[in-house]
């Protein structure tokens, strides 16, 4: 992810605060004002965006107050004066962009689970356990519902590898064998335990998975290693499965990907909800399915799933 500067964006977002605000003070003798504060952890771009498509839903909402505020520009005994910021500020509902934003308010406060919600964080369980009563939109899109995406989209795939290390992703490898044998589907474990042993499994696998799929896993990922095995498998006219656009542009046939504003719409919604009193349960976070029209004409396949699927969903 890269690092921007904040003044112009965290200066535009101020200034949505501030709109909406207003309109609180304009309109609050037709609904009661609410407050929120959104806590970003880092100035990139991503959470920015979540930012800006949280705001813009919100700010078509009267009644509701917004303070954004970034994390990283408190740092050490500093985190202090957060806190007593935000127990002073009587926020309905605090949210959290991002995890170290999200593990801020869980180590801060006593009773985090009434007065927050997360967003744009990959593995929430490994902040708050497995708990149930944490809210929130977390970056990991469901297992059984990746499978189905791949069913669907690729139905000619039989045999996936997928490549992982076991420290880290042994559970999700476990998770996707039950859910893939429901659709049809058999998972080959492609296990990496170090860099090093990448191109013997690789030669190992070619002859017996139909498609790699490739998982956020820090073993594995790295922009090289993914243009390294993609290349490798495109040679061999074996489909990638990715989850983002580099993942895409590198040549994989099917991707998952994020759109982070409407993340954040999502994520406003979810605000809008829990104000009004409504429950909150796991959310399936919102994304796309791509297939790479141009590399599965180079497989010679013209309509990979045989049928007319949406513009956006098959790209060249």
């Amino acid at each position: 992810m890269k690092e921007i500067k904040a003044n112009g964006t965290i200066m535009f977002l101020c200034m949505i605060g501030m709109v909406l605000f207003w309109a609180c003070t304009l309109f609050g003798s037709e609904s009661q004002s609410s407050r929120i504060i959104v806590l970003i952890s880092r100035n990139i771009i991503p959470y920015l965006e979540a930012v800006e498509g949280l705001n813009n839903l919100l700010a078509a909402k009267t009644g509701i107050e917004t303070e954004v505020v970034l994390l990283d520009r408190f740092k050490g005994k500093d985190q202090r004066i957060l806190v007593d910021k935000i127990l002073g500020g009587r926020f309905d509902l605090n949210v959290a962009v991002g995890p170290e934003a999200a593990r801020f308010f869980w180590e801060n406060f006593n009773d985090p689970f009434n007065s927050m919600i997360y967003t744009m964080v990959l593995d929430p369980e490994k902040i708050f356990g497995s708990t149930d009563k944490v809210c929130g939109i977390s970056l990991n899109i469901p297992v059984g519902v990746q499978i189905r995406e791949v069913a669907g989209r690729l139905p000619f795939l039989k045999r996936i590898g997928l490549l992982y290390d076991p420290y880290y992703n042994e559970s999700f490898y476990l998770k996707a064998v039950e859910s893939a044998a429901s659709a049809g589907l058999d998972i080959i474990p492609l296990k990496i335990s170090s860099k090093k042993h990448i191109p013997k499994v690789l030669n190992e696998s070619f002859g017996k998975v139909d498609a790699l799929w490739f998982i956020p896993d820090p073993t594995i990922i790295s922009e090289s290693i993914i243009q390294y095995i993609i290349k490798e498998a495109l040679l061999k006219k074996i489909p990638a499965i990715g989850f983002n656009r580099f993942f895409f542009e590198s040549g994989a046939s099917l991707v998952f990907v994020f759109d982070y504003e409407e993340l954040g719409a999502q994520t406003a919604k979810l605000v809008l909800k829990i104000l009004k009193g409504g429950g909150c349960k796991k959310n399936v976070p919102v994304f796309k399915a791509m297939v790479n029209l141009r590399v599965m004409e180079r497989f010679g396949i013209v309509n990979p799933n045989g049928s007319g699927s949406r513009q956006e969903e098959l790209q060249r």
